[in-house]
């Protein structure tokens, strides 16, 4: 099988590598040949390597697009437009599709599957969520046994690390970003990651694979980890919990709710022990019962694993003359999920109050909270020097989104509060 590559980067350089090591391999144990038939990279200096190799190297994309000895173009170069145009060119000419890129297929999947399905051409993707974990194969074809009930993923390694890290060092947000920063966790913009964006890409993939309708990613509610503060997560930590940024989805009667914010998940939970850069896609299945993937979900070889596994699987169903493509053509926009709105969704609630030391304080936020119909799990305050600025955690029974947010704004605007409030809420 002839494989064109779109970019020689960290993932590329690695599939590269893994193909070279493994090529004998595969062809002994599986009967299929990988052979890179030409590499494609923005710059002379990005394929210097790979032409010293004897690699056919492309600075035009579309001179490579067009080689008819070409069967899969590996699009590996990441970003929403060019890659767009450049997948529904392949498609166009026949050409097999392997890509670790979720941000396109979240944004454009819903018009590259459908089109894919037309020409009779394979798209695989099973780098593009959560790296080396074989979550995307496990949906398509080794869960149809059975319903998908519920879906909980940690899938972005720069907010578990920040997360993990917060809870083990007891250090800021802020501090803890900078040196994830040094470190190459975080990029030097880093709001894509931890606003939360990255994991909505991934949770609109697995929720439409789950519930088989198109979910659209810039539908679902997206929260992120940048105002989490120290105080909060060592609160939690006394309660019993641990925060994680989490990608949810369950099947709500014929609507989807699929979402992605911060959740206090008890430390019993499996959830919980999921630490630093791992990733790990935990299920509720009506036949099977729960069951968690984990491992790592980004970084140059395993992403690299994962996409030469969807090359080798490519590989013998060419081989073997299985040419009809796994269906994603129910991928499109007329075929689009109804979503729950977040304030029809409902949850138990940590909420930390900071109030003066005034009198009559705490009744009146208990009172605004029974006026919203919230009930109360418990009530701590915590010792401080300062009468101007003192911590209240509150927990909630089971409450409704949006009379938590009616609630939370009244609260906010009496005089009694020095800060704005500070609101997370349980897996469920």
């Amino acid at each position: 099988m002839r494989i064109g590559i779109i970019g020689v980067g960290t993932v590329g350089g690695g599939v590269v590598e893994i193909i070279e090591k493994k090529r004998d391999e595969f062809h002994a144990k599986f009967g299929v040949l990988l052979e890179i038939a030409g590499v494609a990279a923005k710059t002379e200096e990005e394929l210097a390597p790979f032409k010293a190799k004897g690699y056919k190297c492309f600075l035009d994309v579309a001179e490579l697009l067009e080689d008819e000895s070409i069967s899969v173009i590996c699009e590996l170069a990441g970003g929403y437009d060019l890659p767009f145009k450049w997948i529904l060119k392949a498609i166009e000419n026949g050409k097999h599709i392997v890509t670790a890129n979720k941000a396109l297929l979240a944004k454009h999947g819903h018009e590259i599957f459908p089109l894919a399905g037309k020409k009779g051409c394979h798209i695989l993707f099973e780098a593009a969520v959560g790296g080396g974990i074989p979550i995307i194969r496990s949906l398509q074809e080794s869960f149809v046994g059975n319903n998908i009930e519920s879906l909980s993923c940690i899938i972005n390694g720069t907010c578990n690390y920040i997360l993990t890290r917060m809870a083990v060092e007891r250090l800021s947000f802020e501090e803890i970003l900078k040196d994830a920063q040094k470190l190459g966790f975080a990029e030097a913009d880093p709001s894509f990651d931890i606003d939360g964006i990255d994991s909505a890409h991934k949770t609109a993939i697995l929720a439409s694979l789950c519930s088989r309708n198109f979910v659209d990613f810039e539908k679902i509610h997206v929260s992120g980890i940048r105002d989490i503060a120290a105080q909060d997560i060592q609160f939690i930590h006394e309660l019993g919990g641990e925060v994680r940024l989490l990608g949810l989805y369950n099947k709500v009667g014929d609507k989807v709710d699929a979402r992605v914010h911060p959740c206090i998940v008890p430390t019993e939970h499996l959830l919980a022990s999921v630490k630093y850069v791992l990733n790990a896609v935990y299920l509720q299945c009506d036949n099977l019962g729960p069951t968690l993937q984990t491992g790592a979900g980004a970084g140059r070889l395993p992403t690299a694993s994962a996409v030469v596994a969807d090359l080798v699987s490519l590989a013998r169903s060419v081989e073997s003359g299985h040419l009809e493509p796994l269906p994603m053509s129910w991928f499109r926009r007329e075929n689009s999920a109804e979503l729950v709105p977040i304030g029809e969704t409902s949850a138990r609630y940590y909420f930390r109050f900071v109030t003066k030391d005034n009198y009559g304080v705490l009744a009146k936020i208990t009172g605004i909270l029974g006026e919203n119909e919230i009930s109360i799990e418990s009530i701590l305050q915590k010792d401080t020097n300062n009468r101007e600025k003192v911590d209240v955690v509150v927990t909630t029974e089971k409450a409704l989104e949006s009379s938590v947010q009616a609630a939370l704004a009244k609260i906010d605007s009496l005089p009694e509060m020095s800060e704005k409030s500070r609101m997370l809420r349980f897996l469920e």
